[in-house]
């Protein structure tokens, strides 16, 4: 009988140790993860360093930079605040913008349940510009897997599908329900994303036209443990030329 009562505890006392390894196991990052993953999404992954940190679920970053709301308009500064949620696959942009001396406009650019959504109001009163609708939805997934370089923990998530196409570059595909957007990463050798390429839909007047677009990264550096893109553009490409509208400098960034 005292043989069976210690075989019992000896039982319950590994399967305690298994869950405890295991519910560790599972509160971090591990390269078990990342194993089928195209080789280049495992090499930036690596090279980013998120293997063995906490896995996180909200991000938060600061940036600052310069905007042009036209082909032919003038840079303007801004800075702001963007929240992603990564179990959502939602974020949250705003973003405050000086016009000219006086004048300032604040905006939000927003993704929910698979919803894009911009508003924009002058000196933060007035609204000049509320826009809803599938292009909006089709543009707001889009910026949020080209931005996922920031916070690199979202590749791993549920919602990216991963595709091999060489050794420089994967094809991701971003799924929100029954919607879907997909687009290219772009790798060197090292890791690092160089850029992201895909077809966004652009504002042209009143309509929205699907252009070519892509975000080119040209400076890395550690953030909060982490190798992060930290400046970049975005770019839409023309027939004639091309319209680089964003010069972005993210100066700050918070895990949870």
């Amino acid at each position: 009988m005292m043989n069976i009562y210690r075989l019992i505890v000896l039982f319950l006392a590994l399967t305690q140790f298994i869950t405890g390894a295991e519910s560790m196991d599972n509160s971090i990052y591990t390269s078990g993860e990342i194993e089928t993953l195209p080789v280049p999404v495992q090499r930036f992954l690596d090279y980013s360093g998120i293997i063995g940190t906490p896995r996180i679920k909200q991000v938060t970053l600061e940036q600052e930079g310069l905007f042009k709301t036209g082909r032919h308009k003038s840079w303007v500064p801004f800075t702001a605040t963007q929240v992603f949620n990564i179990e959502e696959a939602s974020f949250e942009w705003k973003v405050k913008m000086k016009m000219a001396p006086l004048v300032t406009v604040k905006g939000s650019d927003a993704l929910r349940e698979g919803q894009g959504s911009m508003k924009i109001k002058l000196f933060g009163i007035l609204p000049i510009v509320n826009e809803k609708g599938p292009e909006m939805d089709q543009g707001a997934m889009t910026r949020y897997l080209s931005e996922t370089i920031w916070f690199p923990q979202a590749f791993l998530d549920d919602h990216i599908s991963w595709e091999a196409i060489d050794s420089l570059s994967a094809r991701a595909t971003f799924t929100i329900d029954e919607k879907t957007v997909n687009g290219v990463f772009h790798f060197n050798e090292m890791g690092q994303v160089t850029h992201f390429t895909c077809e966004r839909y652009a504002a042209e007047g009143r309509d929205m036209v699907l252009r070519p677009w892509r975000t080119p990264v040209y400076e890395y550096s550690e953030m909060n443990g982490l190798q992060i893109g930290v400046k970049g553009r975005a770019i839409w490409e023309y027939p004639d030329d091309e319209f680089t509208y964003v010069d972005v400098h993210v100066t700050n960034i918070i895990y949870e």
